[in-house]
């Protein structure tokens, strides 16, 4: 039986919609495995006309309904015309696409989706909207009552998880400690289990230049990273670290851990922006999304490059498979 993938269309006034559509012929490609997007069909049919496409449309209310030979789509109903704010944060975009992640969430809860692809959406639009989450993997987890969860970011070779994720830099420093350190990696140690990493080989950051130069540069790494390092250790995982954030991308790990957002972002989006995947480790939902944002400056000029949801949506069915 054909696996159904959820597709949410992120934020309407951003690319999300665009790369989904400039993506499609390409997904439908894949064997034993069917799209179904989720969003509102007006939202869909306006980037269909800017695009000029021919793409016949099905809504659909249960999984029974799927037709291959259309573009199936479980429309949410809140954005109910094509006359709403593009190009820029706003309350209802961001209403409609919180609203759609929810939907997401419960088609999963239903058997109706095997796994979700989670199109961009903007923070701000969110706070607009009343929604106080700092991305994706918060919701989902909070939904999914996930206590123990990792971001993942995935590049061609490169996985990179990241310790700690949407928080301002000044508060990095007050939850890093050992505990936190051993649940991250033992969520990433079952996650490149479950992508069959044989003997899979961990190395993790630094938080101080250089690694903290033995203490001359920051005591971090000396009173929190190592103790927790040799614990795991105990455990039979294989770690090395701390190794100064500047260097460690040129050893060979099966997965890296960064202390913050920006040791793992700024690598991995210099050099492989078109390719980059969010997943979220650790939770029950096989969950993906393409590593870029909004794109608000490019939104409805047919500028958006849909490579990384292509990728994302491969590495969906990598997990499913």
């Amino acid at each position: 039986m054909k696996k159904i993938i959820g597709i949410t269309t992120g934020d309407p006034a951003g690319i999300g919609p665009e790369i989904l559509l400039k993506g499609y012929k390409k997904i439908i490609k894949f064997k034993d495995f069917v799209p179904l997007i989720i969003g509102d069909i007006s939202v869909i049919e306006k980037n269909i006309e800017v695009l000029d496409l021919n793409l016949n449309i099905k809504e659909i209310r249960e999984k029974e309904e799927i037709d291959e030979d259309f573009l199936n789509v479980y429309n949410v109903d809140f954005i109910k015309d094509k006359n709403f704010p593009v190009g820029i944060d706003n309350e209802i975009c961001g209403q409609a696409s919180f609203k759609y992640v929810i939907e997401g969430i419960e088609l999963w809860r239903r058997k109706i989706i095997d796994g979700l692809v989670t199109l961009p959406v903007s923070k701000k639009a969110w706070n607009l909207a009343g929604y106080n989450y700092s991305g994706h993997t918060e919701l989902i987890a909070e939904r999914l009552k996930e206590k123990k969860y990792a971001m993942v970011m995935i590049a061609e070779n490169y996985k990179v998880l990241l310790l700690t994720t949407h928080i301002p830099l000044k508060d990095v420093f007050k939850y890093l400690n050992e505990k936190l350190i051993i649940e991250k990696v033992k969520i990433a140690y079952k996650f490149l289990k479950k992508i069959k990493v044989k003997n899979p080989k961990i190395g993790i950051c630094g938080i101080n230049p250089h690694s903290g130069e033995d203490g001359v540069i920051g005591d971090e790494e000396i009173k929190i990273i190592k103790p927790a390092l040799e614990k795991i250790k105990r455990k039979g995982i294989k770690v090395e670290g701390p190794f100064p954030a500047d260097t460690i991308f040129r050893k060979n790990f099966d997965l890296i851990i960064c202390i913050y957002h920006d040791q793992a972002l700024i690598p991995l989006k210099t050099f492989y922006f078109e390719k980059l995947v969010n997943f979220t480790a650790g939770i029950k939902l096989p969950r993906v999304s393409p590593g870029h944002g909004t794109a608000f400056d490019i939104a409805y000029k047919n500028k958006g490059n849909p490579e990384s949801f292509i990728c994302a949506y491969e590495f969906i069915l990598k997990i499913l498979k």
